[in-house]
């Protein structure tokens, strides 16, 4: 028998009291460390400055795990139909301008910015904390080459992109899109675009202010990341996400699928649930 200790309470009760209170008190002190992640966003309180393939979709996962979602990623800007029509508006020259404040209004964090938005959105929340992702220039450029500009390029998307309003959509954004980072739509000269990359990289550098911002690479993991955004490391592995041709292209085919009368601009596409890499 238990011998009973004071109030009836054994001694191995009292020990799962201290405990639990200790447990509770180390939770409670954590969560008054982190910093106010509002669930109704007010705009992104983080934003990665970087271009495509260094790492935005490993940064978009862990963002989302420390509680700053809903994120923006650029894979789903099919699915943020406001957003994505006003980018091809934009891209066009069917408008002037691109609301970045009121379009980006709808996120805690954004990462994998279409690039010739990320002037505007870092000017649109001049307060955002900024995250340059970066990677070795070479292995960024057969990445960006393998997987965005195939995608763009390639004949099995082209008549997609010349049917459904979709298509056409994502073909003009993605024509923009290189036109604005390298002057054409064919990355053939390897230098030119890494020099691109590299000067886009010392601007981010040079314009922020250095107590806003943090270089990272994917291979930092959580340390780095958590201690610039005022978060306890997670205790789980750095999540590690890499989404290559082949996923953006079933993307794109899941979503015909799933939304035909959307895709073929017969129905304008509503957004129900989060912008999950695994549910969309």
């Amino acid at each position: 028998m238990t011998k009973p200790g004071k109030l009836g309470v054994d001694s191995n009760g009292q020990r799962g009291q201290q405990g639990s209170q200790q447990q509770a008190s180390q939770k409670a002190s954590e969560d008054s460390e982190k910093p106010h992640i509002p669930s109704v966003p007010a705009g992104p309180l983080v934003i990665s400055a970087g271009w495509g393939r260094t790492g935005t979709s490993s940064l978009k996962v862990a963002l989302d795990q420390l509680g700053y979602s809903p994120c923006f990623h650029a894979r789903f800007m099919p699915y943020i139909t406001d957003l994505f029509d006003a980018m091809y508006d934009y891209a066009e020259g069917r408008r002037p301008d691109f609301p970045a404040r009121d379009l980006f209004r709808q996120f805690n964090a954004a990462v994998d910015i279409p690039a010739p938005l990320i002037p505007l959105v870092l000017e649109a929340y001049p307060d955002a904390k900024v995250i340059l992702t970066v990677r070795e220039p070479e292995k960024w450029y057969e990445s960006y080459v393998n997987s965005l500009l195939w995608l763009y390029q390639t004949w099995l998307f082209k008549p997609f992109a010349y049917i459904l309003p979709m298509g056409q959509k994502l073909q003009a954004i993605g024509r923009w899109w290189l036109i604005w980072e390298f002057g054409d739509d064919t990355m053939s000269d390897k230098e030119a675009c890494i020099q691109a990359y590299l000067k886009h990289n010392a601007h981010i550098r040079a314009t922020i202010p250095p107590e806003r911002l943090l270089e990272w690479e994917a291979k930092d993991g959580w340390e780095p990341l958590c201690r610039f955004l005022g978060h306890p490391a997670p205790k789980e592995p750095f999540p590690r996400k890499n989404e290559g041709a082949s996923e953006m292209a079933w993307q794109i085919v899941r979503f015909i699928a799933c939304n035909p009368l959307a895709a073929a601009g017969l129905i304008k596409y509503q957004h129900k649930g989060p912008l999950d890499f695994d549910l969309v």
